[in-house]
């Protein structure tokens, strides 16, 4: 290939890369996306005279305002992320960038605002995309720097020394850009090779360099997944998630894994709770200020719900819940305690807080929208065990709390709960009874109830088909109007499993709905009244499901080793190094000792995560400044832009004959710097013995005495200059003399 080519290939990827990395971590919005991309694609023709022109530069600059103005408008007056406006603006003047190739600082400025982006959507993103993204930035990034390099000598230091004549002829920039023989396939690999040491170190630094808090990989405050259902309300009118969405929101690490393990295991993960029934929906009411939640006790990173975990007799799951909103902390069946590792910032422990309400939800806070990895400690004695609070449970409202319907609840649901119910006396007998009634209901994805008026008795007594959600609701009603205290309960249920990483998948596809009854002697029992048909029991499948299982396991082996890579992660690699060279110097092994810290420990000290949100800003909006700013500096040092704009005819002749002098000038491979003016440059041509010296001599002194002079220019003047400039450029180019005078051998 040619070198322009190679080199222009070589940009390009890069800024794609840099485009498609935030594009990715979908912090831009999808039309954004759409318009860069396209304008991209569009830049890779504007080539030739239209870069030059001077009403093309023009448009750019006008356009340049235009996005300006918007974004400073969008940010004070519709509250656009302050942030997400500038990473938008960043790849605005990127396309501006590609659409402006003119000369190789162009192309130097598009390879420093496509690193800048990069640090952009290290901060923003950090996914797995990222990851993909980099590899590319590692390898292209030498290319694009190296032939930069090459073309800014081949514009520079060869033009130099044709125009102080230490060259034989004046070279033609344009022949050795379109050479085929400057690059060849030696010097892309060779350069390439360069990134392997540099890829090393930073891999060296990254282990071994303290963290200061989660990392810049982990910022992603704006990107938490949102899933209905585990709100403050459920409404039957519309769907919490539908089941064919397979988006992961949580991952399961058995901590022991037969040989095959089940393609399929039922994971009842409890998310929210609901205790008021509204007529068309649930709701959470407000009981008691101050009184609505709980801080559940620590012990170091150990969490007691019913008691302190015991690693020796329970079963432990090691859960990694995506970032969620809201924060809803999801436990298996049977939890009896946690371990959740503690984040270090500044060198100090930093624990997460969790809040347990009055209907035994779990929320946490402190995770800085990363999501959150704990360990779930099951008693293998108690599969269904919930806290047991004597002193909510003995209060007068306890059981009211639970027993509330709407006064516009049909007679006919009240008979009909009598009805199912007549004879039996206990609260589980009654819930079986429920259960066995509504499995005899259809399960649908489809609304048939909910465009009705009152949507559960439709579902009762006219449709018999809902999903999950109106069948837990059907139940908690029915047994309440039964005087059985209940509550309804929102969770996931499933677990595909991952070969590729050897965990289990819950989706957002697996959220599900039932309802917990309260019995005096043994508290809080689940029961599940949705039929089998409406509760998966196999693992997904697809034409892409592999695809899926690999890439979803690279993720978890990302965020595991790159994301969550802290202090902590940095001391358990340094106690192993330590065990293998104490094992063979036959010295016996090193056990360092455990972080201990109290909850307050390193409060003020440590470092909000958030609080890099205005640093980032500033490194991007310093780096934006800077590129517009020499980006208008070579506007203005251009030939288009230096000659000022003309008023009268006269002054627009002289000024065509300006532009005809430097163009004639370029071609033959001695273009007037940007910093010397058009009459100056050609004394020294002039003075130098270039036969174009003379002619360069009259254009110029006609040019600024009909530009600036008020000497009207002449038809038949312009006419004789401008042959004059036809004749020299027909003309041969002749050897510049030595500097001693004597012809050039």
């Amino acid at each position: 290939m040619r070198f322009a080519q190679v080199h222009k290939v070589a940009v390009y990827i890069l800024a794609a890369l840099s485009l498609v990395v935030l594009g990715a971590g979908g912090e831009l919005p999808p039309v954004s996306v759409g318009l860069v991309g396209v304008g991209v694609l569009l830049s890779w023709f504007a080539e030739g005279e239209v870069v030059h022109s001077e009403r093309y530069a023009r448009g750019w600059n006008v356009a340049l305002l235009l996005v300006i103005g918007l974004q400073v408008a969008r940010v004070t007056l519709f509250g656009v992320d302050w942030l997400i406006t500038f990473v938008e603006l960043a790849s605005f003047l990127q396309v501006q960038l590609l659409s402006n190739r003119r000369s190789s600082k162009n192309y130097q400025l598009i390879t420093s605002l496509a690193l800048l982006q990069l640090i952009a959507a290290t901060v923003l993103g950090g996914g797995l995309s990222y990851a993909l993204c980099f590899v590319g930035f590692v390898i292209v990034t030498p290319w694009a720097m190296t032939l930069g390099h090459l073309r800014r000598e081949i514009e520079g230091n060869y033009l130099a020394d044709a125009r102080a004549g230490r060259a034989g002829v004046p070279i033609d920039v344009a022949r050795i850009l379109r050479s085929r023989r400057v690059v060849g396939a030696g010097l892309l690999v060779g350069s390439s090779l360069l990134a392997v040491p540099i890829f090393m170190l930073t891999a060296v630094i990254f282990l071994i360099f303290p963290r200061i808090g989660l990392g810049v990989l982990s910022i992603r405050p704006h990107n938490e997944n949102t899933v209905a259902g585990f709100g403050n309300e459920v409404d039957l009118s519309g769907h919490g998630t539908v089941r064919n969405n397979t988006t992961v929101v949580l991952r399961i690490q058995p901590q022991e894994l037969p040989a095959n393990p089940p393609p399929f295991r039922s994971f009842r993960l409890r998310g929210a709770t609901f205790d008021h029934y509204t007529g068309r929906g649930w709701s959470r009411r407000q009981h008691g200020r101050g009184a609505e939640s709980a801080r559940v006790e620590r012990d170091e990173t150990r969490y007691s719900l019913i008691r302190l975990p015991d690693p020796g007799r329970d079963e432990a799951l090691r859960i990694v819940l995506d970032p969620l909103e809201p924060p809803v902390l999801f436990l298996p069946e049977g939890t009896v305690g946690l371990d959740i590792e503690a984040r270090f910032e500044n060198g100090y422990p930093r624990f997460t807080h969790l809040n347990m309400d009055r209907d035994d939800g779990i929320r946490y806070s402190g995770a800085e929208g990363v999501g959150l990895v704990y360990t779930a400690y099951l008693s293998r004695a108690q599969p269904q065990a919930l806290p047991r609070r004597p002193a909510i449970e003995r209060s007068r409202s306890f059981p009211r709390r639970y027993l509330q319907l709407p006064a516009s609840l049909s007679p006919r649901v009240r008979a009909l709960a009598a009805q199912i119910t007549r004879g039996l006396t206990t609260p589980s007998q009654k819930a079986q009874a429920v259960e066995r009634y509504l499995a005899a209901f259809r399960y649908t994805l489809r609304l048939e109830s909910g465009g009705a008026a009152q949507p559960l008795e439709d579902f009762l007594f006219r449709s018999h088909a809902g999903h999950c959600e109106y069948f837990s609701t059907a139940m908690a009603v029915l047994l309440r109007a039964a005087d059985v205290p209940t509550r309804n309960v929102t969770g996931f249920l499933g677990g595909t499993y991952n070969r590729y990483g050897r965990f289990y998948a819950v989706l957002q596809g697996d959220a599900h709905s039932w309802v917990e009854v309260w019995d005096p002697q043994r508290g809080w029992l689940t029961f599940d009244p949705t039929p089998s048909s409406g509760i998966l029991t196999g693992a997904r499948g697809g034409m892409f499901s592999e695809a899926d299982a690999f890439l979803e396991a690279l993720r978890m082996r990302w965020r595991h080793y790159i994301v969550g890579f802290d202090l902590s992660t940095q001391a358990q690699i340094a106690r192993r190094v330590w065990r293998f060279i104490d094992a063979r110097r036959g010295a016996g092994g090193f056990s360092m000792p455990r972080l201990r810290g109290g909850g307050g420990r390193g409060g003020g000290r440590s470092l909000s995560l958030r609080s890099l949100r205005p640093v980032v800003a500033g490194v991007v909006g310093v780096g934006l400044l800077l590129l517009l700013a020499s980006q208008l500096r070579a506007w203005r040092r251009a030939p288009g832009m230096a000659l000022h704009r003309a008023r009268t005819p006269s002054q627009r002749a002289a000024q065509d004959l300006a532009h005809a002098l430097d163009e004639l000038l370029a071609a033959r491979g001695v273009p007037r710097p940007p910093s010397r003016s058009l009459l100056a440059f050609a004394r020294e041509l002039d003075a130098g013995g270039d036969p174009l010296g003379p002619v360069a001599v009259r254009v110029a002194t006609r040019y600024l005495a009909a530009r600036f002079g008020d000497e009207p220019l002449e038809p038949h003047e312009f006419d004789a200059l401008r042959r004059a400039l036809a004749q020299a450029r027909a003309a041969p180019p002749s050897p510049p003399p030595s500097p001693d005078g004597a012809p050039r051998p």
